[in-house]
């Protein structure tokens, strides 16, 4: 394969990307006529048309679309390949694709980035924000941070980075008016926010153990959420007792704004992971991002943090078994 062809499809995929040729050709240092050359040559090369073009916009044929696809896996994997063998391994360099959840990306991974950044100045990250199972080759996703357990047959690599657990969480001014729970059973007498399923539109039921015994219960409230991050937040509001993973309100612990209850009956949850494909290479910049994940997660997760030990001894006394309505 000629090397020039590599060219056209760099070209040719930051054009898909970037969604123009002008924007393509200054991001990649060529002239626009160049860029409009190289994907005339694959174009021509190949016999079909990659992209429709108007005086407006560019978008991607049938075809357009799945040479995209093939062109993204072609040349991640020879960056990749020339990462193993150059001084990339020990100076992380190009372009991370990164896909994480809408609540992680507000929550933590943001306030964290800055530090990435600096560290590795001839790194360039690409957050792609989604709550979807993505299909990382495919979308030419690099790897993808998940708090989800991955099944032994998954054609995925995941490095675990850290423990989470269930918390059971409300706002002061909620226990306040409502009395503190002492019990599981002491929730059927409370508000409790509901999780609904995206794709089954049920409940989702809360999980408890304690000394190996488990317990579920199905909260019942007026409220009802489909993401942990709304259920946590309508919790700090005052909306009534909701169960979210610990990192979604970690802050909000820390604050004051929500204490936690029931804390000997903390559930584990899905850790939290960085996956990528298997049929990759384990590059730099994959393993860069990796151990910067493991740096901002403590390996036993926020649970053991003074922090949060602290939120729950400071949570008020119960008012008694029997809460007030």
């Amino acid at each position: 394969m000629a090397m020039d062809q590599f060219f056209c499809m760099r070209v040719f995929a930051r054009v898909v990307e970037l969604g123009s040729f002008a924007r393509a050709s200054e991001a990649l240092d060529i002239g626009r006529a160049s860029a409009t050359t190289a994907v005339a040559r694959l174009e021509k090369r190949l016999g079909v048309r990659l992209l429709h073009r108007t005086t407006r916009r560019l978008s991607l044929t049938d075809d357009g679309r799945l040479y995209y696809q093939a062109c993204v896996t072609m040349l991640a994997d020879l960056a990749e390949a020339e990462d193993v063998l150059s001084n990339a391994r020990r100076s992380p360099r190009g372009r991370l694709r990164v896909s994480t959840p809408h609540s992680f990306i507000h929550l933590v991974f943001l306030s964290a980035l800055p530090k990435f950044l600096a560290r590795y100045p001839d790194l360039e990250v690409e957050v792609v924000m989604t709550d979807r199972a993505v299909n990382l080759v495919e979308e030419g996703i690099d790897c993808a941070i998940r708090a989800v357990d991955i099944p032994a047959d998954s054609p995925l690599v995941a490095r675990r980075i850290s423990s989470l657990r269930w918390l059971t969480c409300a706002s002061p001014s909620y226990l306040k008016a409502r009395g503190t729970p002492a019990s599981v059973a002491d929730l059927e007498r409370h508000e409790c926010i509901r999780s609904i399923s995206p794709s089954t539109g049920r409940t989702a039921n809360w999980r408890f153990e304690k000394n190996g015994e488990r317990q579920d219960f199905t909260p019942r409230g007026r409220v009802g959420v489909n993401s942990l991050e709304a259920a946590g937040a309508a919790a700090a509001y005052g909306m009534g007792i909701a169960q979210v993973t610990e990192v979604l309100v970690a802050p909000r612990l820390r604050s004051g704004e929500l204490r936690p209850l029931l804390t000997d009956w903390a559930a584990a949850a899905p850790p939290l992971m960085v996956v990528y494909p298997s049929n990759r290479y384990l590059s730099a910049k994959v393993r860069a991002f990796g151990d910067f994940v493991a740096e901002v997660f403590p390996r036993e997760g926020l649970w053991p943090e003074r922090s949060l030990a602290s939120a729950a001894r400071a949570r008020p006394k119960k008012a008694s078994s029997a809460n007030r309505r």
